[in-house]
């Protein structure tokens, strides 16, 4: 990870732990300081450390989601393909201070089906969330599916996704736009999956979420639908919960034009109660983040900004005064993409 120049290590090593060394607690992060992306978002730092890096006989890329275990206090990453079978990379040095050192901090959980066998590699995984005890939720965009698993990759349960999510002909999901996103609240009694773009048919301006409680089984079953309307021309290409009822949004688009574009936003979800089985989200901009300075960052493609990238996963903590947001991006295997962290600070409404 670089810093933005020696002088304003102070600034951001203050920052990575929840407080702008400048600023005061409690006061928003002010445009103009070094590393103000927005009145509320700082950026403390990239690292291109996993970039192209291979354990295991695997390669560490295509990474399409990041999840905090708070049970261990570390990161998994969620690869979307693999030549071979599906596994989830546990991270570790992600809140390494004063700067972030990611590496891999074991060998891969690999995934596997209620049959006992290996997951396929080419299932497409998009979202992860950690749910109470461990248990690891993913998403992916073949059927599309979303299954519970244990610690050690083994399956446990499959939650059930309503038939219109499909991909279509079988439904009204368009290809490669399903399940892209997945979380689950600190208490564990609510699991959130986004669709990545809107349902064939529908206003193409807004993309569904399915909004699951926690049954006192411990399963998941439907509770209602959620309607989100991310910027425009945006897709969502992750989600984040850091309270019982809001949640953080990573929206994304590429154009050989304008390259990546990467915004955050913040979403009222509510109680999971109520009687609603619809219910619209108010979208709160946080940052474009092409407005973030390009500490030194490099690029094997053209970007506005050359901090940005491909940017699918995201990870928040709360940090003091404030939180750090991680964000992963999706080199799709690519020699002309880039693996790379992105960790952020900010004040959540």
């Amino acid at each position: 990870m670089r810093l933005l120049n020696a002088g304003a290590v102070l600034l951001v090593g203050a920052g990575a732990m929840g407080v702008p060394a400048t600023t005061g607690i409690g006061v928003p992060v002010a445009t103009g300081l070094p590393g103000a992306c927005s009145p509320a978002v700082m950026a403390v730092g990239y690292s291109d450390a996993l970039d192209k890096v291979s354990v295991a006989g695997n390669r560490v890329g295509g990474l399409s989601a990041l999840a905090y275990d708070a049970g261990t206090g570390r990161y998994l990453a969620l690869p979307d393909h693999l030549p071979t079978a599906a596994v989830v990379w546990p991270l570790a040095g992600l809140d390494d201070l004063p700067v972030a050192q990611p590496r891999v901090a074991g060998p891969p959980i690999r995934l596997r089906t209620a049959a006992g066998g290996p997951v396929p590699g080419n299932a497409d995984n998009e979202g992860l969330a950690v749910l109470r005890g461990g248990l690891l939720a993913i998403s992916s965009e073949t059927g599309p599916a979303i299954s519970i698993f244990d610690r050690d990759g083994s399956w446990r349960s499959d939650v059930t996704v309503p038939p219109w999510f499909r991909t279509a002909p079988r439904g009204r999901a368009a290809p490669n736009a399903g399940l892209e996103g997945l979380t689950a609240n600190s208490s564990g009694d609510r699991l959130i999956a986004a669709m990545e773009k809107p349902l064939i048919g529908d206003d193409p301006g807004t993309v569904r979420m399915l909004d699951y409680r926690r049954t006192a089984a411990g399963g998941f079953v439907l509770n209602r639908e959620l309607r989100y309307r991310p910027a425009p021309g945006m897709r969502v290409a992750d989600i984040a919960a850091y309270a019982s009822d809001r949640m953080l949004v990573l929206e994304g688009a590429y154009s050989p034009r304008d390259g990546s574009s990467t915004v955050l936003a913040t979403a009222d979800v509510g109680p999971p109660t109520g009687h609603d089985r619809v219910r619209s989200l108010v979208r709160r901009p946080l940052a474009d983040l092409a407005g973030c300075p390009a500490m030194g960052a490099t690029s094997k493609e053209w970007q506005r900004n050359r901090l940005l990238d491909n940017y699918e996963g995201i990870a928040v903590v709360a940090r003091g005064a404030g939180y750090t947001i991680h964000l992963l991006s999706d080199d799709n295997y690519s020699p002309r993409q880039t693996t790379r962290l992105l960790t952020l600070w900010a004040r959540l409404p």
